[in-house]
């Protein structure tokens, strides 16, 4: 995967108006539609697997397809989150910051947990790779955490 595409996508950690991991889909579909989004990322892109941006779709309860239209019209993140705003369930401060924690709060099941470690073997030898969350695995992948 190529470091300044990866470079481009913000943490999923970065949150735009108490949405984490908006700016990071803001980020994908703007690579995709230049045609720079690496591959193992477009197959999860906009809702479709058990991944974050699926989890971001449906807390929103925004259509994917409808969202990616809205980030390719919009010239900035603050355009984006105005329609977001407008067309989204309606969420409080709080319901935001406890779905952030039911996010950082999963773990891995135990095929899942397999994979991890096949990817980060010297990792798992040095501790629980299970203990991990979402978050931490992508920004290890993307090398702004330490692997080690």
């Amino acid at each position: 995967m190529a470091k300044e595409i990866i470079q481009k996508i913000r943490s999923p950690r970065e949150k735009l108006g108490g949405y984490v991991f908006l700016p990071r889909l803001i980020d994908k579909v703007r690579l995709h539609a230049r045609g720079a989004l690496p591959r193992e990322y477009i197959g999860n892109l906009l809702g479709k697997g058990n991944v974050l941006d699926n989890r971001l779709v449906e807390f929103t309860g925004l259509e994917g397809e409808k969202l990616r239209e809205a980030i390719l019209a919009s010239k900035t993140d603050k355009e984006v989150l105005a329609w977001v705003e407008k067309n989204a369930i309606r969420r409080t401060e709080e319901e935001k910051e406890f779905w952030i924690r039911q996010i950082e709060a999963y773990r891995p099941g135990p095929e899942a947990l397999d994979a991890r470690k096949k990817n980060y073997p010297e990792l798992s030898a040095k501790t629980d790779i299970g203990a991990l969350n979402a978050f931490d695995m992508i920004d290890m992948d993307e090398g702004r955490l330490p692997v080690n």
